[in-house]
């Protein structure tokens, strides 16, 4: 007998999909709140800050104070994003490492032993979906400033796998060791607030640039590696039972997209 297909983030709350919509909602509300208040923060930091935070031996102050105003409220807030789902990250890594195979890849119901473990997931993948969404909004008000088509599609991309995965209860280790990964882009905005500002050597540049080439290796090579092994090696079989009706049911070509 064929599984009925979940609501959308059906599996992402215990109340099913409406809560977890009116998550995302408030969510997608709070990365904006959070832009302007950046925005605004920039504003007031230039008004009373100008020559502090702009080097004028080697920059434009100018152009550099346009940028920082019209831009940096993205980054700020990228920022942040890139800063808490990290922490949250190695929280689930944590929270499901003596999981079994199973449990790794699938969401269980209400009675699962796992159970807040993985609503935390799914809580930090809905947190990750608003923030695609409100980022999309902003690149497409400043399009081409803050992305071109090649961020769009790589913003959907995540959004849609995201939403099969929060949809069907699936993948939450997996998405563990996946946002772990935001954590070059921690260094990755610092970098881009030091060029902006003026700031293109010295000591502190140089130890950020090592920072970020170091966090980008450890987690988007090393551990990506590693949870790639883990899954498709060690953890075949169970992979394969998620589009079984007694398990998640997930359709094969929404599976096959996510991985």
């Amino acid at each position: 007998m064929t599984k009925p297909h979940p609501l959308i983030f059906e599996n992402s709350h215990d109340g099913g999909s409406l809560p977890a919509l009116q998550m995302l909602v408030t969510d997608i509300f709070t990365w904006e709140i959070l832009y302007q208040i950046s925005q605004f923060a920039i504003r007031v930091a230039f008004m009373n800050y100008s020559k502090i935070i702009v080097n004028p031996k080697k920059a434009n102050s100018d152009k550099a104070k346009e940028t920082l105003m019209e831009l940096g409220p993205s980054y700020a807030v990228s920022f942040v994003h890139s800063l808490y789902v990290t922490a949250r990250g190695v929280m689930h890594l944590y929270s499901l490492w003596a999981a079994s195979n199973l449990d790794k890849i699938y969401i269980d119901g209400p009675e699962g032993y796992y159970r807040e473990a993985h609503l935390e997931v799914a809580r930090t993948n809905i947190l990750f979906v608003a923030y695609l969404f409100y980022d999309m909004i902003h690149i497409l008000h400043q399009y081409p400033k803050l992305g071109g088509g090649d961020t769009m599609a790589h913003h959907m991309l995540f959004a849609f796998c995201s939403v099969i995965n929060g949809t069907y209860g699936i993948m939450p280790f997996q998405f563990g060791w996946l946002i772990v990964g935001e954590m070059s882009t921690i260094f990755l905005n610092w970098r881009w607030f030091l060029l902006k500002s003026g700031r293109n050597s010295g000591v502190l540049l140089e130890n950020v640039n090592t920072m970020f080439a170091g966090s980008f290796f450890l987690t988007r090579i090393v551990m990506y590696s590693a949870g790639i092994v883990h899954l498709y090696i060690f953890s075949m079989s169970e992979l394969k039972s998620l589009s079984s009706p007694e398990v998640s049911g997930v359709p094969l070509s929404a599976l096959g997209i996510t991985c």
